[in-house]
């Protein structure tokens, strides 16, 4: 955690809400990188991200009335709502986030007081790391500790997916929100997003070092590629059922059920559902690969990974499909993929410990020459679950 973010947002806060009042407090919630699981959160398969020492810092103080003042030093624009009457999500720039979890409460019961807000992160808005689920839990926590909501750690993380999902519009799975509320240090977790059962998988982390590789590309979101994505695997699922009428998500689908039902399905649907049935089976062997230590066989699985979310799925650039084979051409490179959706974003890549500078300057040397900018390459470290920082 970088608490000279934290500082720098206590004092941004200061600047733009003053000083008088009750003492601002302020919370951190960590971003994600997801080790495999690509795609299959939203079909109720398992996957195994892990929290991250990045993420998002927000400077919390209470008001005596109803208005939701947000700013942020990642974003423009001043933000002032009346929680009695809230705009829709598109007209609240940046801060559908936290108003989206502010109505999302209120929806379910509660009667909220007013809340004036400073975010800043040390998670690139874009870069496939779940700035948005870090600012979701991140307000999500603070509302919680400054007014005295109770929301245990698994439902910040399911009121987090519920505003983001149904206010924002963004059709995503649980994984990013749960990963982020549910963060354990030196840990993966184990989701599975059909029953929101978890469990937590010990990183030899004595061995490995993560790898973040910045293919210096943003995507957003809500809409677009992403929701066509959904729209495309989802209408083959409805066409799968009609001979596997027990399958209620692609998770459930088996690779006998897909090759019955090929003819049903578009080329663009029986990729879809290809690389969802497939990334489920290479999660379920991942688990025990990584639990055993075999980082060399579960890096094989993030490489299978990548080439599907390339080919089948088709979420990847040009550019993080250089990453990926400058990656894995490293001798210390156990292995790397795409991280987050995809569309541009970054590459995870696990590596060898003690070997992070050579890797670096690898990867950083042969994508400057294939495209003439130098990638951001750096190590990252573990995060945990959502708290408040006292020391910054």
């Amino acid at each position: 955690m970088d608490l000279a973010t934290g500082r720098r947002v206590r004092q941004f806060f200061r600047e733009r809400f003053g000083g008088g009042g009750p003492p601002e407090r302020l919370f951190f919630a960590s971003g994600r990188v997801n080790l495999l699981g690509a795609h299959v959160d939203y079909h109720g398969g398992p996957v195994l991200p892990v929290a991250v020492d990045r993420g998002v810092f927000v400077a919390a103080r209470v008001r005596a009335d109803r208005r939701l003042r947000a700013v942020s030093l990642d974003f423009p624009g001043a933000h002032d709502f009346d929680l009695d009457a809230p705009p829709n999500a598109a007209a609240a720039g940046f801060a559908a986030y936290p108003l989206g979890i502010c109505v999302t409460l209120e929806e379910g019961g509660a009667r909220l007081r007013g809340l004036d807000l400073a975010f800043g992160g040390t998670v690139p808005p874009g870069a496939g790391m779940s700035s948005s689920a870090a600012i979701l839990v991140a307000t999500a926590t603070a509302i919680a500790e400054t007014q005295g909501i109770a929301l245990p750690p698994l439902e910040r993380g399911r009121l987090a997916h519920r505003a983001e999902t149904r206010f924002v519009g963004v059709r995503c799975g649980i994984m990013d929100q749960f990963a982020s509320a549910l963060g354990r240090a030196g840990h993966a977790l184990w989701l599975d997003c059909k029953d929101q059962s978890h469990d937590y998988v010990a990183l030899p982390s004595e061995r490995m070092s993560f790898m973040m590789l910045d293919s210096m590309t943003r995507r957003e979101l809500a809409g677009g590629s992403f929701n066509r994505r959904v729209d495309e695997s989802t209408g083959a699922l409805a066409k799968i059922r009609r001979t596997a009428p027990g399958a209620t998500c692609l998770r459930d689908v088996t690779s006998a059920q897909l090759e019955a039902a090929r003819g049903d399905l578009t080329d663009v649907e029986w990729k879809r559902a290809r690389h969802v049935v497939g990334e489920v089976a290479r999660v379920q062997r991942a688990r025990a690969l990584l639990a055993a230590g075999e980082l060399l066989e579960f890096g094989s699985l993030m490489g299978q990974s990548h080439q599907s979310s390339r080919h089948l799925y088709e979420v990847s650039t040009d550019r993080l499909d250089a990453l990926h084979e400058l990656s894995v051409d490293h001798p210390d490179c156990y292995g790397a993929r795409l991280t987050g959706a995809g569309f541009g974003g970054c590459a995870l890549a696990v590596v060898r410990r003690g070997c992070e500078e050579s890797f670096q300057a690898h990867v950083v040397e042969g994508f400057a020459r294939r495209f003439g900018l130098s990638p951001a390459v750096h190590p990252i470290g573990f995060g945990g679950a959502p708290l408040e920082v006292a020391d910054a």
